[in-house]
């Protein structure tokens, strides 16, 4: 017999041993084939939240250099965005267009409360994954209302629970101001927060104010908060709002403490523009290490972050928590997409994204790891509590079971 008939029989053979490994073939859905995976994502490149647009930036600069190593199972990550400006019916128009006319196969880390409602309908009707969504809002976790959504944040339950708990313990007898943006973010976390503290919300929170996103200032409704002799202080805004309301709270002398959203607690955007002397003992929470805080400076994730950030990011602060915070949404895509393996469809996409349960990038704090399940799809299992100390945010306590 010849040496390639032999060989033909041996791989028959080897074919009828194995055949799922020989004739298993990639399965594909919009936007995924041999050569490349497309997503989309909206974010407010410009606008009254701009500066949360460096999430976005930092996501697009991991894949560009994950695709020069490879890409994941040999196919480039192709991200798609376009500025929505933070205007919910321009993120719609625009999700259309990346869904209709770019064809991705996913919708990924699309910024705000009001921006994902406005989408949400759309592609929900599609069963397009929408996933790792920078809003808490806590409908993102409820497997029935939004099956096709994974958040990427914790929920703003989880974050109200974690607030609840400490000033339960440290301060029983608070007297809280709220700011807020009045749209479902700001009522949503408002909401999370007085049913944490259940009865007590009822004598704690003593006043309320609220802003819109066209005002041009929130120095007025900070004024009337403080005539109140509120000794805690809920700034839940977002962007130049959050800067404004800390900086007057400053300059009018009223110190209450002040708790701000984890979105809302950038260094670079939030702290730094409201003067971060202004501003210390602020408490929000944690699931990252935050590259400012000296204590990672030997960290190998840290380094390798602020490495990532000179190269890529170059003129950007590498300290910026906000490109920490797109640079570990984007590697947490990056293991959803490949856990996919073959199976690119939008099905099983979705169907990996919702068993990270178990899994942690290595700038996650130490006990923090992702949870989501099938019928639970709340991101993180644990979270920190952290304080600013007017350079960094420091955490401190013990991780909280969400």
């Amino acid at each position: 017999m010849s040496m390639n008939r032999r060989t033909a029989l041996a791989a028959s053979a080897a074919a009828l041993s194995f055949p799922h490994a020989v004739f298993a073939q990639p399965k594909y859905g919009p936007g995924t084939s041999d050569s490349e995976i497309r997503i989309g994502s909206t974010m407010p490149f410009s606008g009254p939240v701009s500066g949360l647009g460096m999430m976005g930036k930092a996501a697009q600069a991991y894949f560009e250099e994950l695709n020069e190593a490879g890409g994941i199972n040999g196919r480039k990550v192709r991200l798609i965005q376009y500025d929505d400006a933070y205007n919910p019916g321009k993120a719609l128009e625009l999700t259309r267009r990346l869904v209709e006319s770019e064809n991705v196969a996913l919708i990924y880390q699309t910024l705000g409360t009001p921006n994902n409602n406005a989408i949400h309908r759309y592609l929900n009707e599609r069963k397009v994954p929408q996933l790792l969504v920078n809003s808490g809002a806590n409908k993102w976790v409820d497997a029935k209302i939004a099956p096709f959504v994974v958040p990427g944040a914790p929920s703003y339950a989880a974050e109200g629970r974690a607030y609840a708990r400490w000033l339960l313990d440290n301060k029983p007898h608070a007297k809280i101001a709220v700011l807020r943006q009045n749209d479902d973010f700001g009522k949503d976390y408002l909401d999370a927060i007085k049913s944490a503290l259940g009865e007590r919300a009822k004598t704690m929170v003593v006043a309320e104010n609220t802003y819109e996103v066209t005002d041009a200032t929130v120095d007025s409704q900070v004024v009337g908060l403080k005539s109140t002799n509120a000794d805690v202080f809920f700034v839940l805004c977002n962007g130049k709002f959050a800067v404004q309301a800390l900086r007057k709270a400053h300059d009018i002398g009223w110190k209450p403490q002040v708790f701000l959203p984890l979105g809302s607690s950038s260094i670079q955007a939030i702290m730094r523009p409201a003067g971060g002397d202004k501003v210390v003992g602020a408490i929000t929470i944690a699931v990252a290490k935050s590259p400012s805080d000296s204590q990672w400076n030997k960290d190998p994730a840290i380094v390798q972050l602020r490495e990532f950030a000179k190269k890529r990011l170059s003129g950007h602060d590498p300290n910026d928590q906000l490109i920490a915070s797109g640079y570990n949404s984007a590697q947490i895509l990056r293991e959803i997409l490949r856990r996919s393996g073959d199976d690119l469809t939008r099905e099983n996409i979705m169907k990996q994204a919702l068993n990270l349960k178990g899994f942690r990038t290595a700038i996650m704090l130490p006990g923090v790891q992702l949870s989501t399940q099938p019928n639970q799809h709340e991101l993180y299992e644990k979270l920190w509590l952290q304080r600013f100390d007017g350079e960094t945010w420091k955490p401190f306590g013990e991780p909280l079971a969400v």
